[in-house]
């Protein structure tokens, strides 16, 4: 009877494993789905995807957070008129492509303080009351023609007291050519007021004038170009090119520095604090009415009372006098291009280099993202910096966790049964020696 009694306690606990292991089994693998498939966290909307950012683009306001790399390649973006917070995450937005304004206007307005209806372009079309901090841009094209009114800059073709924060702007193209009487483009913003903080842009800019005959007010600077953007330890890298026939207004940080709004009840003071500027503006200015502005910092600067200190610069202002050509970055009057393919790899996105036979001028673009492994349904992404490594690591440690899971499982109850057949034979083997002990 005792013997009996404790090979019942034994199969009972071995029950209760069992039962523990099945718990295990059902519980885990919900759990892991659920903190996979997130996307709100409190009033805060997450964005993984593509698909989700264009959806997201629908709101103008609301909190939003990225996620992961995204790679908009194949997507005609409209431009995002925004007024909330979007943060970056330290993540990439990768291959944007813009053809177009936004849907609404801002007002702006000249030297003269003329207004206009304006559009803006960008990844955002109108920032107004809004902050934009952690975003990381790389392999954007702006390329479109217009005659209407209009800013574009990577990020914002137009703000209004809206603060963009701890960004990197990279291999970055914009290209406007228009016949209105107001626009431009910028490295990081377009036109309007705000603060630019702690920002890196590596730009290509191109200005185009199709108007002969009206003398326009055209825009271009390697920060912003116009307006009144506290500008504070950022980093301009610049190639810029303007074909005017009006009146040029660029720098290698702002081509007109100037209040907006503009009220004369306000006290203004601006920032324009420990910025570095590298690289060029070639530009000419077909107006026998010549200003021509162009230098390292302002073009022209239509307001005084802002601070200024900490400017580093090695920047050349190349003007040309030949107006019967358009100025490009291509020197050739037919470019054919040799294409490099460079990989992605764990800790750098991959990219196509597209170099001139004849110039030799050299840009890239068609960035790729890391594929850490692939199935049918989902695919893990490597982001280039050392914190969204250590990020995205640990996403595909919990997703090979989630499969260990069951694999241990298995084991386990491999083990139970063994055990069990163990026991089994033993307890066998015990009545068989007590039953001839019983004969003898």
């Amino acid at each position: 009877m005792k013997n009996n009694y404790k090979n019942f306690n034994f199969l009972n606990y071995i029950a209760a494993v069992i039962l523990v292991i099945l718990c295990i089994v059902q519980i885990v693998p919900d759990t892991s789905v659920k903190a996979e498939t997130a996307e709100n966290t409190g009033d805060i909307t997450e964005i993984h995807t593509a698909a989700e950012l264009v959806k997201a683009s629908e709101n103008q306001t609301g909190s939003y957070r990225l996620m992961a790399d995204i790679d908009m390649t194949g997507i005609d973006w409209t431009p995002w008129d925004f007024s909330g917070k979007f943060d970056g995450n330290g993540y990439t937005i990768l291959n944007l492509s813009v053809t177009k304004t936004n849907r609404r206007t801002m007002k702006t307005y000249d030297g003269n303080r003329k207004e206009y209806d304006t559009y803006g372009a960008g990844l955002f079309g109108i920032l107004s009351n809004a902050d934009v901090s952690g975003l990381n841009i790389k392999g954007t094209r702006i390329e479109f023609a217009t005659n209407n009114h209009c800013f574009a800059a990577p990020m914002a073709g137009l703000c209004n007291n809206s603060n963009i924060s701890d960004c990197i702007i990279s291999d970055s193209y914009v290209s406007l050519t228009d016949s209105a009487k107001m626009w431009g483009t910028g490295g990081i913003a377009g036109f309007g007021s705000g603060n630019l903080d702690n920002v890196s842009t590596d730009v290509t800019l191109v200005c185009i004038d199709t108007d002969k005959q009206v003398k326009d007010e055209q825009f271009m600077g390697g920060a912003y170009a116009a307006g009144f953007l506290n500008i504070r330890n950022c980093k301009i890298n610049i190639d810029g090119y303007d074909s005017d026939h009006g009146y040029v207004h660029d720098g290698g940080l702002v081509g007109m520095y100037m209040v907006y709004p503009y009220d004369l009840s306000l006290t203004y003071a601006g920032e324009v604090l420990n910025n570095e500027v590298y690289g060029q503006i070639t530009f000419y200015e077909d107006n026998t009415d010549r200003r021509a502005y162009c230098k390292a910092n302002m073009g022209e600067v239509m307001n005084w009372t802002y601070a200024y200190s900490g400017f580093k610069y090695d920047f050349d202002a190349n003007e040309t006098f030949d107006y019967s050509v358009t100025l490009l970055p291509e020197k050739c009057d037919n470019p054919v291009y040799n294409d490099t393919v460079t990989e992605p790899t764990v800790t750098d996105f991959g990219f196509t280099t597209h170099t001139c036979q004849g110039c030799g001028y050299t840009y890239n673009d068609k960035y790729t993202i890391y594929k850490e492994y692939k199935d049918d349904s989902e695919e893990v992404t490597s982001p280039d910096n050392d914190m969204n490594m250590s990020d995205d690591s640990f996403g595909v440690t919990k997703k090979k966790d989630n499969h260990v899971i069951p694999v241990l499982v298995v084991i386990l109850l491999t083990v139970v049964m063994i055990l069990l057949i163990v026991r089994y034979i033993q307890v066998r083997n015990q009545r068989k020696r007590r039953r001839r002990h019983r004969r003898r």
